[in-house]
This record gives C-alpha cells, sequence and structure tokens, in this order.
C-alpha cells in the first residue's frame, strides 16, 4: 500500500513538473514576444506545447508571432489547434480572421470576425476588420453597416469616419464621404491621408478647386508623398491650369520616378502648352515604362502627325492596332496619315476598316479624301 502510494506521488509530481516547465516555456516565449524576438518567441511556445499539449494559450501565442513573421499559413493552423482545444475562444478567431485577410481569404475572414462579434459583440476591432474584408469583396452597403455600428459604440474612432467615407465614396455617394472625412479630420486635423480622399472626393464632384485645396493641405502635412501632387496636379489640369501642373507632375516624378501614368499626363498638359518637344520626350518616357500603353503611343502619333512626321505617326498608330485591334479611332488616324504620306490606298483601306469598326464618320472623312 505505502508503495502504491509513493508511485501515485511520483506521477503527481511529474505531471506538476511539466506544468510548470510548461508555463516557463510560454512566459518566456511572451517576453521574447514583447522584445520582438519572435523566432525564440516560437521556439519557447513550441517547448510550452510539447510539455502540455492541450495549450490553447501557447497555440494563439505562437499563431501571432508566426503572423508578424509573415508565416499566415502556420499561424492559420495554430488558431485553429487554438480554438479546436477552447471553441470560444474570441481572440483565437479574430487573429485568425486578421490572417486570412492577410492572404486575401476574405470570405473566410467575414466568418471567423462574424464569430468573435457573437461571443464578443462589442468588440469593435472585429467590425472594422470585417468592414474591410467586405471592402475588399465590394460589399460596400455591409462596410457601411459596420463602419456605422462601431461609432454606435464608440463615436471617436477615427478608422471607422475614413473607412465608411471610403466605402461610400466607392458607392458614387461623395458628399457622404466628404461629411465622413471631415470628422475624421475634426479628430486628427494632422492627418495627410484624410486630406488626400477628400480630395479625391471634391474631384469625383467637378469642384477642383476644392479638390486642390485639400490636396494642397495634405501636401503641406506630408511633402513627400508623390499621389498628393500628381493628384493635385490632374485637378489643375482641369482647371486648365497646365503650368502649375506640370510643376506638380515633377515634383511627383521626383519622388517616384517609375510610375508611366504621371509622364503620360506631363505629356497632355505638354501638348496644351504646344511644348510638343517635352509632349513627345514624356509619351516615349511612358512607353519606355510600359510598352503596351496604348494611349501613350496614340498621342504621340497626333504630335507626329501635326508634324507631318508621318512614318512615326503611322508607326505609332500601327502600334495601337496591333495593342486594340478594334480601336476605329487609330484606323483613321493611320488611314490620315497614310494618304498624307503617298499611300492612298493604304489610307483609303483604313477608313474603310474604322467605318466597319461602328465610327460612321469615317466614311464621310473617306468620301473626302479618297475621290
Amino acid at each position: 500500500m505505502k508503495t502504491i502510494l509513493i508511485l501515485i506521488l511520483i506521477f503527481f509530481s511529474i505531471i506538476n513538473c511539466k506544468a510548470q516547465f510548461s508555463e516557463a516555456y510560454y512566459n518566456s516565449g511572451r517576453e521574447n514576444a514583447k522584445q520582438e524576438n519572435h523566432p525564440a518567441a516560437i521556439a519557447n511556445f513550441t517547448k510550452a506545447i510539447e510539455l502540455k499539449p492541450d495549450y490553447a494559450d501557447a497555440y494563439c501565442a505562437r499563431g501571432i508571432s508566426k503572423d508578424l513573421l509573415f508565416k499566415f499559413g502556420e499561424a492559420i493552423a495554430d488558431y485553429t489547434k487554438a480554438i479546436e482545444l477552447m471553441p470560444d475562444n474570441s481572440a483565437a478567431y479574430y487573429n485568425r480572421g486578421l490572417s486570412k485577410l492577410h492572404i486575401h481569404d476574405n470570405n473566410a475572414a467575414i466568418e471567423d470576425f462574424t464569430k468573435v462579434l457573437k461571443i464578443s459583440p462589442d468588440f469593435d476591432e472585429a467590425y472594422i476588420y470585417r468592414a474591410i474584408a467586405k471592402i475588399n469583396l465590394k460589399d460596400y452597403q455591409g462596410a457601411i453597416a459596420d463602419y456605422t455600428t462601431v461609432l454606435k459604440l464608440k463615436p471617436d474612432i477615427i478608422e471607422a469616419y475614413i473607412g465608411r467615407g471610403t466605402a461610400k465614396g466607392n458607392l458614387a455617394d461623395r458628399n457622404g464621404a466628404i461629411e465622413d472625412f471631415d470628422k475624421a479630420i475634426r479628430l486628427d486635423p494632422k492627418n495627410a491621408d484624410t486630406y488626400f480622399k477628400i480630395g479625391i472626393a471634391k474631384n469625383g464632384l467637378q469642384n477642383f478647386k476644392g479638390a486642390v485645396a485639400a490636396y494642397t493641405t495634405a501636401i503641406s502635412i506630408n511633402p513627400n508623398d508623390a499621389d498628393f501632387y500628381i493628384n493635385r496636379a490632374i485637378a489643375l489640369q482641369n482647371l486648365r491650369n497646365h503650368r502649375a501642373a506640370i510643376l506638380d507632375y515633377n515634383k511627383g516624378i521626383e519622388i517616384h520616378p517609375g510610375f508611366a501614368p504621371v509622364y503620360y499626363n506631363r505629356a497632355t498638359a505638354e501638348d496644351e502648352l504646344a511644348d510638343y518637344k517635352g509632349a513627345m520626350a514624356d509619351y516615349s518616357k511612358a512607353i519606355e515604362i510600359d510598352p503596351d500603353y496604348a494611349e501613350a503611343y496614340f498621342y504621340r502619333g497626333k504630335i507626329e502627325l501635326r508634324l507631318k512626321e508621318y512614318s512615326g505617326a503611322i508607326a505609332d498608330y500601327s502600334k495601337v492596332i496591333e495593342i486594340n485591334p478594334k480601336s476605329s479611332e487609330a484606323y483613321i488616324q493611320r488611314g490620315i496619315a497614310k494618304i498624307n504620306a503617298g499611300d492612298k490606298e493604304g489610307g483609303c483601306s483604313d477608313l474603310t476598316k474604322a467605318g466597319e469598326l461602328g465610327y460612321e464618320k469615317a466614311y464621310d472623312i473617306r468620301n473626302v479624301l479618297c475621290k
């Protein structure tokens, strides 16, 4: 009897010892995670799990460290195990939802955030991230509903106003978007991105002066964002202020030199100012960056046609047709260039083709030029 009692005591002592060691490894893991030493943290949490295979918190904590190392698949597996061990673990559902967002599995993320909200109905961040997943799926009304619920719970969450404003903007409710962005600015007057979003909304309302003012404020807060200058330049072009637009495009290119549409846009401004040399150079740069930029070939061809450089124009319009064989306007322009270059038969054939593609005026042009 005494021997049995000793063996039982030893058995329970071993279990208790394992539990203590498991807890120690878990605590070490948390400490390493705080120090952002996530490989060490993962090793600690793994040791804790080996000693205590049903340690739900250790799985969840290891998942977080894996998330921060961009190992989203492994993190999801850990959160899933934590949920198996503790089905009402809202933290595990929430973190798994975030991991699924990272891998663009938006529907699955929504399911996890919905589960979180069934367990914890006032979990504001779950509403916010569920709304983001809905925006990714273009369910803008659903996102607006989630952001509205968040703002009822906590009326001072800036991200919710910005997110709801973005969703409204995507539904073309630009006035509603501006209203939300204005509320966000009242809470954080130094948020350049919010002014930028107001600029986009006002540009959509064709309030170009208002858009310029919003972009200007964004630039005053953060003068190093190329998008701010580029979008202000677009608004300035809409106001026919091409010289000021070019200065902004210059700044945008200085900050972010590899973006083909900016060279294209600057070329259109130069074209308006009859700076054909500058426009040609910028259309060419846009094409160098993006060899399939049909619009850049088309408008470079128009300048070449204007300058009577017919062979260059024909080559550019031919490239447009190669990229988009149904471009009736490219056939018209190439037809005119060919006729001016002395190839009347080829030019008239192009004009006929433009008509066949649905551009009825091509036949009128053909009747004049192909007599």
